[in-house]
């Protein structure tokens, strides 16, 4: 849900649509760790999966119906990504238990949010909304690599060693290519907001 909602009638609402898909997806973490970690049989971990694909489903409609139907809310813009965040560390914390390389690709993960976090914080004490205010395509890339990887590592978990290990590495280097360009935005962003301010201040004096 990025798009300005300056002009949506939901600006300042907390009850719509969208928002309770979100929070619909974070009740649902409970459930997956549940039924993952005690997981035992193929249909247990299946089980366990299908409430992955529900949370995916829930979070394509949210920002559809948010868009088509200009749902946009300062709370659901806050809320979305929360739930995603929220959802992506929950998922690699649990596949941490059974696939113990997954430590990496995790730290990496919790790295990254962090960085992401200063950057959110940062932006909005400089008043530049842009680092937080939109999805940029390389953050969506990645979203799609970690739950994809996610996926796949929680409905086969008797897939063989090494293509444990490749999924793990496709993963951990979507993370990091996405922090870089992220971080590459948010250095081009406040240098040139840097200069645009010394220039002013040369002009003023």
């Amino acid at each position: 849900m990025n798009n300005d909602n300056m002009d949506s009638p939901y600006k300042d609402k907390i009850i719509t649509i969208p928002n309770i898909l979100s929070i619909f997806r974070i009740v649902l973490l409970p459930a997956f760790v549940i039924l993952y970690l005690n997981a035992d049989s193929n249909w247990e971990y299946l089980r366990a999966t299908l409430v992955l694909a529900v949370s995916a489903l829930t979070d394509l409609i949210d920002g559809k119906i948010a868009r088509k139907f200009n749902m946009i809310s300062d709370f659901g813009k806050a809320l979305d990504p929360v739930a995603d965040k929220l959802t992506h560390i929950t998922i690699g914390f649990c596949l941490c238990w059974k696939i113990p390389q997954m430590i990496y690709v995790f730290a990496i993960l919790v790295v990254k949010e962090l960085c992401m976090m200063f950057m959110a914080l940062y932006g909005t004490f400089r008043k530049n909304k842009k680092i937080w205010d939109s999805a940029q395509w390389y953050g969506k890339v990645c979203t799609t690599i970690v739950f994809v990887v996610f996926i796949a590592l929680v409905l086969f978990p008797n897939m063989p060693v090494i293509a444990i290990n490749i999924l793990l590495i496709i993963c951990g280097v979507g993370l990091l290519g996405s922090l870089f360009m992220y971080v590459r935005m948010f250095w081009h962003l406040n240098s040139k907001r840097f200069s645009d301010t010394d220039n002013k201040e040369t002009e003023d004096n």
